[in-house]
Parts: C-alpha cells; sequence; structure tokens
C-alpha cells in the first residue's frame, strides 16, 4: 500500500524538523513548508493527502491557505498553540478535519492523522459516487426526453424508439447521451426558427 503523503505548514523551522521527522520514522511521506505560500505552491505540484497547516503563520493564516486549498481538493487538519472558539470555529468552516493542539507529540498524533486520512478518503468516495449519480441522471432524462420525442414523431413505442436513438448513435460512434443532446439542441433551434403567425397576413393598401 502507498504512503500517505503528508504537507506540514509552520513558521517555526524547528517544530517544521522536528515533526517532519517524527512523522517519516512513524511511516508517512512527507512535505514541508515555512509558509502558507509555499504550502500552496507544493499542492500545485504535487498530490497531496493531507495537510497539517499552522494556524498562525506570517503573510498567509492556515485558515487562508486551507481556503485556497480546496482548489486541489486537499484535506486539512490545523496546529495551534491556542484553543479559542473562534480559531476553532474558523477551522471547522473550511472543512477541517482535526485540530491539533502544540506542543506536538507525534505519537498520539498518528491517530487523529490517520482519522482525518480514512475520513477525507470516505468524502472523495461520495463526492465520486454523488457526481457518478448524478450524471446518471442527467443522462437518463435527456435520453427519455428524446424517446419521448420519437415516439410522438413516428409513432412507435419506447423500446421501437430508444432502438432508433441507439442504432443512431452506434452508427456515429458516439454515446447516446450525445445524440440526444443534438436533437433536442436541433429540436429547440427549429423552435426558435418558427415564423411568427400573427405577422403573415397580407398587408392592406
Amino acid at each position: 500500500m502507498a504512503q500517505s503523503r503528508l504537507l506540514i505548514a509552520d513558521d517555526d523551522e524547528i517544530i517544521l524538523a522536528i515533526f517532519g521527522k517524527g512523522l517519516r520514522n512513524a511511516g508517512y511521506d512527507v512535505e514541508e513548508a515555512k509558509s502558507g505560500e509555499e504550502a500552496l505552491k507544493i499542492v500545485a505540484e504535487k498530490k497531496i493527502d493531507l495537510a497539517i497547516l499552522d494556524v498562525n503563520m506570517p503573510g498567509l493564516s492556515g485558515i487562508e491557505t486551507a481556503h485556497m486549498m480546496k482548489d486541489h481538493k486537499v484535506p486539512v487538519i490545523f496546529l495551534s498553540a491556542h484553543d479559542g472558539s473562534e480559531i476553532v470555529e474558523a477551522a471547522a468552516a473550511e472543512g477541517a478535519l482535526g485540530y491539533i493542539i502544540k506542543p506536538i507529540d507525534v505519537v498520539k498524533m498518528v491517530p487523529t492523522i490517520e482519522t482525518a486520512l480514512e475520513r477525507a478518503d470516505e468524502l472523495r468516495i461520495s463526492k465520486e459516487a454523488e457526481s457518478r449519480l448524478s450524471n446518471a441522471l442527467d443522462t437518463g432524462q435527456v435520453v427519455n426526453i428524446v424517446v419521448g420525442m420519437l415516439m410522438e414523431r413516428y409513432r412507435v413505442n419506447q423500446d421501437q424508439a430508444f432502438e432508433v436513438l441507439r442504432k443512431k448513435a452506434r452508427s456515429e460512434r458516439r454515446k447516446v447521451r450525445d445524440v440526444a443532446v443534438d436533437i433536442i439542441n436541433a429540436w429547440e433551434l427549429l423552435n426558435q426558427l418558427a415564423p411568427d403567425h400573427s405577422s403573415t397576413g397580407k398587408t392592406k393598401h
């Protein structure tokens, strides 16, 4: 099984070095960043399974960095010397999967990291399933609309109408949905070109 790749971002170089070494000894692949800006460069270049961000960093804070990491879909847990409600609420708002109070004990942190990795994997699988379902529903809806149009146009039953659509897709080596979308677009275009009957009468002189 591949090692999980963690990103640690902390402006304290001593903490960064000790923490990084401890996590490597625990079996993780570790990337280190001394600032939020550096952390963002790393996630843009490498696949990171979990980012561990210090809340209070000069420049971009950990909270700001986490917000900007959303585009890269990187799960996050936060490090802080404080556990004030405002910080915790801000962390939660950014979808943090964990919150660790300094000083750091790597051995005690591992369960938190593992839980965050498992939760991140569950969320990823859930979102992928939702996306597949959404696409399937969208495909089914589009195809059903066109099947209904073909049934009315050619006075055939549902199976016969779908077979017409399927044969068209196969002959063009395309997906049924894509052909269905073309038909709907063409139908809408024809509707837009329909003459205005209110203005087709003869002009009286």
